[in-house]
């Protein structure tokens, strides 16, 4: 039961992502208001870690990769992060040693601190 569990939720993010991209790729943020602004620039005037993704998505998309990296270069750098954590967690087999080994790490204390570290001195710096 527990792996039609994760299959199906897979299934479910890799329909969500497929919106995603359809979405980014055909519509430009800046243009359609259906998009949703960042709450915390709103009501802060400071940007969050995500503040720009939406048009770096849109822009890479179109092929326009330096424009996209302009907007949120983090962001960038993590979706093939993310990616592989879906991956690792709803699709590969978790009976495989590797993919338990690098589950293991993936998801470690160490891997989780860095990436707090790096996101949060990102945040710091584009708001210095």
């Amino acid at each position: 039961m527990k792996r039609k569990y994760r299959v199906l939720t897979g299934i479910i993010l890799i329909l969500v992502i497929l919106t995603g991209i359809y979405l980014y790729a055909h519509f430009d943020p800046s243009s359609y208001a259906f998009f949703p602004k960042c709450p915390v620039y709103t009501l802060t005037g400071y940007k969050c870690p995500g503040c720009g993704s939406q048009r770096a998505f849109y822009n890479l998309f179109q092929g326009n990769f330096m424009t996209a990296f302009t907007y949120n270069p983090l962001m960038l750098v993590l979706v093939p992060y993310i990616l592989f954590g879906i991956y690792i967690e709803y699709i590969a087999s978790l009976s495989n040693e590797t993919i338990i080994r690098l589950r293991n790490i993936f998801y470690s204390k160490w891997a989780v601190l860095i990436l707090a570290l790096i996101i949060i001195t990102y945040t710091i710096i584009r708001n210095v």
